[in-house]
């Protein structure tokens, strides 16, 4: 019985889902070009140079008025990031404003897992 359970534990781990990660870069007006690294389990994390980053946990899943699908992430900083589902246009909002702005946005592509710096913000000006 011991063994018939290693052998479906050991099946198990073939057909489960390995966590990974995607990323795609975009390039929207008043910040330097961003990279956005999408995770399987929800989290997103947004980089631009030099050393910003922020995170941001699931998507909001909603329609425009015309019923596009759109998913917007909204991170910690309060920025928030637009896409429409059906035609992949992509739109930013920064946290200071309320001005969507068009953004160009690179293919997505699949990456190895992500290692993360140590960062003292107390050494730098908030992002």
């Amino acid at each position: 019985m011991k063994a018939i359970a290693i052998v479906v534990g050991l099946l198990a781990c073939q057909v489960a889902p390995a966590w990974s990660e995607s990323e795609f870069q975009i390039t929207c007006p008043g910040r330097p070009t961003m990279t956005v690294s999408r995770a399987e389990y929800g989290l997103s994390m947004l980089m631009w140079p030099t050393h910003h980053f922020q995170i941001a946990a699931g998507q909001q899943r909603t329609h425009l008025q015309d019923g596009d699908p759109v998913a917007i992430t909204r991170f910690r900083n309060g920025d928030q990031l637009i896409v429409n589902k059906n035609n992949g246009d992509t739109f930013f909002v920064y946290a200071d404003s309320d001005k969507l702005l068009p953004c160009n946005r690179t293919d997505k592509r699949d990456i190895d897992n992500l290692s993360l710096e140590r960062y003292d913000d107390n050494q730098h000006p908030p992002s």
